[in-house]
């Protein structure tokens, strides 16, 4: 129904849809390759302002002689006057103007270079098994891009809630809520995703139709009923989500296997042999046959649609 409901949407909505959908999308992409590459060019940035002997302080100017001096005790670094700067003030510069030492330095720049490949590794896997390479209409693409969003959006407050820095408890809380707020918006987008995906048909065998026959290739299968049968294996693992179907080929007055090379024939007979070993171990191996009964003069193809084999009457060429 939810499909049903999007594709007449995306019908009606037409051209405006698909500029609003690219937009989304390419944005979504950019702001991943963003978020992946920013703590590399901080990370770059930080080695070049060390390898010139660039390093932040706290500075004012001296009430006394009037000039900037880096705020490191109470009194001015040029004319020793006493700066009047109150404890509190005096210990916040102290711990957050302080420089790091190499090894320390060194060792922020390794986790924060990991935290990104992290997340690189994390945004190829989502974007390859959602297939978000490859978009199937402009509602498909939309929400693509509003899924790219919100994981862009998940990587950098993740990154700065665990980033190594000076940066306050409240802060890193806050940036960790919105985080897990990203998180279920990803969820939900990637769900709509699946939702107006296109369903997809992988095809499995052709044939066409004669009186009491079926020719398939250059081959002819007599159907003395009229009735075609189609063979397969079906593999199911339900804890993986697995699901394969192996064509083996069709059957009427006789049986008509599909020719493949001696290494594919030996699995499926090894399989078919060990069939009750791999079902208590949790691989369901089933010989199955779809019949299905014949009109004289038409074309059929065998299909595989959401994990259903289907044989169906198609136009000739």
């Amino acid at each position: 129904m939810l499909r049903l409901l999007f594709q007449n949407l995306e019908q009606t909505l037409g051209p405006a849809l698909s500029q609003v959908s690219l937009f989304f999308y390419f944005g979504g992409l950019t702001l991943l390759v963003f978020v992946v590459l920013v703590p590399v060019w901080r990370v770059w940035i930080e080695g070049v302002t060390a390898g010139m002997g660039i390093e932040r302080r706290w500075v004012m100017t001296c009430h006394n002689c009037g000039k900037l001096t880096i705020v490191a005790g109470r009194r001015c670094g040029i004319c020793e006057w006493d700066l009047d700067i109150p404890v509190i003030v005096r210990l916040w510069t102290f711990f957050t103007g302080r420089g790091e030492g190499t090894v320390t330095r060194r060792l922020r720049w390794w986790i924060h270079l990991l935290g990104s490949v992290t997340f690189l590794l994390l945004s190829i896997w989502i974007v390859t098994s959602t297939e978000g390479l490859a978009p199937e209409g402009s509602l498909h693409r939309l929400f693509l891009g509003f899924a790219f969003v919100a994981l862009a959006m998940f990587g950098w407050l993740a990154g700065r809630a665990l980033r190594i820095g000076q940066q306050g408890v409240l802060a890193r809380v806050g940036d960790a809520a919105m985080a897990l707020t990203a998180i279920g918006a990803m969820a939900i987008a990637l769900f709509l995703t699946d939702a107006v995906r296109h369903t997809k048909e992988v095809p499995l065998a052709r044939f066409d139709t004669i009186a009491n026959a079926a020719r398939i290739g250059e081959s002819v299968l007599p159907l003395p009923q009229g009735e075609i049968g189609f063979n397969y294996l079906q593999l199911d693992q339900e804890n993986l989500g697995y699901h394969r179907i192996i064509a083996l080929g069709f059957s009427g007055s006789e049986r008509m296997p599909f020719q493949r090379n001696a290494l594919k024939e030996r699995v499926i007979r090894h399989l078919r042999k060990h069939a009750a070993g791999y079902t208590a171990r949790g691989l369901t191996v089933r010989l199955r046959t779809d019949r299905l009964q014949i009109v004289p003069g038409q074309s059929y193809e065998v299909i595989e649609r959401e994990g259903q084999v289907l044989l169906r009457s198609v136009a000739r060429r």
